[in-house]
């Protein structure tokens, strides 16, 4: 009589495919999901005038299918290994809600870290006009769809939405499901904040030298908060 205990979701996937491809199926699923939640946002904020065109969405797309293609072209390159974590072990353990929480937790203010260091770098002379100058085509974020925070240059969006995510899921070395959370909540975050309303980065755009984090924290510490930040403190 066989007396194992059956196999998990992420065992049985693991029996299959390398784990470089779950990593890709994860991520296509949470890039799926965040657009699909874009849309309930936009059918839930309250009424505006949209400035968003046709050309602005499709670039958004475009940077999200691209990125993909480049995480494909990655994981082949390496015969099918993990490029965010490395926490793939038979059998495979899902992560405790305590772990969970304490990731996300930690995550998201390293985030803030990390992603107030690359926009700050992008606003250099030169570099702000290579790379970051495209996404400040969009002078009033709050007259925009949702969809428009992914409106940039490749390389901007590679850099400043990827890469602050996987240096720290590497970093922390998250569980596959915690890091496929951290990444939907990072991203979902800006779209919740834009539809209802997001002074700072409002205020970002309009004055380029103020609000140059996700959250706040870091800006408040560096002093690089706007009046918007200040009146929220």
């Amino acid at each position: 009589m066989n007396t194992s205990a059956p196999m998990s979701t992420m065992e049985n996937l693991l029996t299959h495919l390398s784990p470089g491809y779950v990593e890709i199926l994860g991520s296509i699923s949470v890039q799926a999901i965040y657009l699909l939640f874009g849309l309930i946002i936009e059918s839930l904020r309250p009424a505006y005038k949209s400035l968003t065109t046709r050309k602005m969405i499709t670039h958004s797309i475009r940077n999200h299918i691209v990125a993909t293609l480049l995480h494909v072209a990655y994981v082949v390159s390496r015969n099918g290994k993990s490029v965010l974590t490395h926490t793939f072990i038979t059998p495979y353990t899902y992560p405790s809600w305590t772990e969970i929480i304490r990731d996300l937790a930690i995550g998201l203010l390293l985030r803030d870290v990390v992603f107030w260091v690359i926009h700050r770098v992008w606003h250099l002379p030169g570099v702000y006009d290579m790379v970051h100058a495209k996404h400040h085509e969009v002078l009033e974020p709050g007259n925009y769809h949702v969809w428009t925070i992914s409106y940039m240059s490749m390389v901007d969006f590679v850099f400043l939405y990827g890469a602050p995510v996987v240096l720290i899921v590497k970093m922390m070395e998250m569980n596959i499901v915690t890091t496929l959370l951290f990444a939907f909540v990072s991203a979902a975050g800006e779209q919740v904040k834009l539809g209802w309303g997001d002074e700072r980065h409002d205020e970002h755009h309009k004055l380029k030298d103020v609000n140059f984090g996700t959250y706040g924290v870091v800006d408040w510490v560096c002093g690089t908060a706007g009046q918007a930040g200040e009146k929220e403190e």
